[in-house]
């Protein structure tokens, strides 16, 4: 049974334990972040606020997926360069914000299994996952139903905001005061 095709660490952030004594880098909580597609923002700024609120290390979780054909065994460009792209665009804003991340890359045929394993792997306290109107955010409606129906690992599920309710709303009330 096969979990994990490749794995690739892409390194490290901010504090993640090194240079830190001994009794501060283990009490590091980790929670992990996935993402298969659709780099989201608001998502990424919620992570981060979120893990700076609780004092966790944010495991920044990229997953590209592998063909399931068994003749093709590598990935399509265009997800090699969204899962580069997300990854350094929440160490920037993690370096910004002075958020701890661990930045993983992993290559699979199994993207719910992986991220079950790897949250196992590094002792993540949860998973935080997002949706939007029903739709999974930085994972596919698909993969977020089967993390649900695991009962191992605590979820910590963020619900984003609809961005066109608030601003019909501000057009509305800078009407009003303009009278």
């Amino acid at each position: 049974m096969e979990v994990v095709h490749a794995c690739k660490r892409t390194g490290r952030s901010n504090n993640t334990g090194r240079g830190v004594p001994a009794d501060l880098a283990t009490f590091m909580i980790n929670l992990l972040l996935p993402f298969t597609h659709g780099i989201n923002e608001s998502a990424i700024t919620y992570a981060l606020a979120f893990a700076q609120r609780f004092h966790f290390t944010l495991v920044v979780l990229s997953l590209i997926s592998l063909p399931e054909k068994p003749g093709t065994h590598k990935p399509r460009l265009e997800d090699i360069q969204q899962s580069k792209d997300f990854l350094e665009f929440v160490h920037h804003k993690a370096a910004r914000q002075g958020v701890p991340i661990v930045r993983v890359e992993l290559y699979t045929r199994h993207p719910v299994r992986s991220i079950r394993t790897l949250a196992q792997e590094m002792e993540c306290a949860g998973i935080l996952l997002f949706v939007h109107r029903g739709a999974g955010v930085l994972l596919a409606t698909g993969e977020l139903k089967q993390l649900l129906e695991g009962e191992r690992i605590p979820l910590y599920i963020a619900r984003l905001p609809s961005r066109e309710g608030g601003f019909l709303h501000q057009r509305w009330l800078a009407r009003w005061f303009n009278r």
